[in-house]
């Protein structure tokens, strides 16, 4: 029984689309033939149906990749657009933002992170975040003072991230509002004006993949909190030798006290760059 993450062979698949044609044509004939009950008549309509319904399924078909293939540039280009702006500096990281905002609202432009929409200006403000972290409260009120340095009417805190529950609450306690825009809806918006292309699929790709590293498993296997795992493991392998007499279990008390002695020894080492 295969699995939902496996993947069938191009024969299999051939197999699969041939037999499917054959009932869907065999479908068609047999309602002809069950509302004429005539043999030559029926075939000739059913095949009709059949080219027909063919047609329909392919440019279906055709629809669903297109626009697949959409999806996936459009996620994959807001993806490299939100890891890029993250590298620029604030004042840049700003101003790309903006004109982000100005070209997917219809706003006009004023230089220096500010934009005029709605017969307001707006202020617009970039907490450059990794993933694992959100932008804090400490952001909304950078943003807040930033406001009224520069005399905007609005403000807009965008995060390449998310928020935390703390910065929403002090968005909505300004007066006015701090407008927040995360993560996920910043790259739609960079997915839609900038869409990934095959150069760039291949090379965001290629650096999600993460080499086989041994110098990472080195450091896991030899952090210091394992030291005194390895050495309560060793001693309780040696308890049990003494009571079993298994050969098994004074080789693995030996690689224990190994792995200790190499843990010990590691975490002596000099600091170097």
């Amino acid at each position: 029984m295969m699995s939902p993450f496996d993947r069938k062979n191009k024969v299999a698949a051939c197999l699969d689309r041939f037999a499917l044609r054959m009932l869907l044509l065999a479908l068609c004939i047999g309602y002809f033939f069950f509302l004429w009950r005539s043999g030559l008549p029926s075939l000739l309509a059913g095949s009709a149906l059949f080219a027909l319904v063919c047609l329909s399924l392919m440019q279906l078909e055709r629809h669903t990749l297109s626009r697949r293939d959409r999806m996936l540039r459009e996620r994959i280009g807001g993806t490299i657009a939100l890891e890029e702006l993250i590298l620029l500096p604030s004042a840049k990281a700003c101003e790309t933002v903006c004109a982000l905002l100005c070209d997917t609202l219809g706003a006009q432009a004023l230089g220096g992170g500010r934009m005029r929409y709605e017969e307001e200006i707006w202020l617009v403000r970039c907490a450059q975040c990794f993933q694992s972290a959100n932008a804090s409260e400490g952001d909304v009120l950078s943003a807040h003072r930033a406001r009224l340095e520069q005399q905007a009417d609005k403000c807009a805190l965008v995060s390449t991230s998310g928020f935390s529950p703390a910065a929403i609450r002090a968005a909505e306690w300004m007066d006015p509002p701090v407008r927040l825009i995360g993560g996920r809806q910043l790259s739609v918006l960079f997915g839609r004006q900038h869409p990934a292309t095959d150069e760039d699929i291949a090379r965001h790709l290629s650096r999600s993949k993460k080499p086989f590293s041994w110098q990472r498993i080195r450091t896991l296997a030899l952090s210091p909190a394992k030291l005194r795992r390895y050495l309560i493991c060793a001693l309780l392998l040696l308890v049990l030798y003494l009571m079993t007499k298994s050969a098994a279990s004074l080789a693995a008390c030996l690689l224990s006290f190994m792995l200790a002695l190499l843990c010990a020894h590691e975490n002596r080492r000099s600091f170097t760059l």
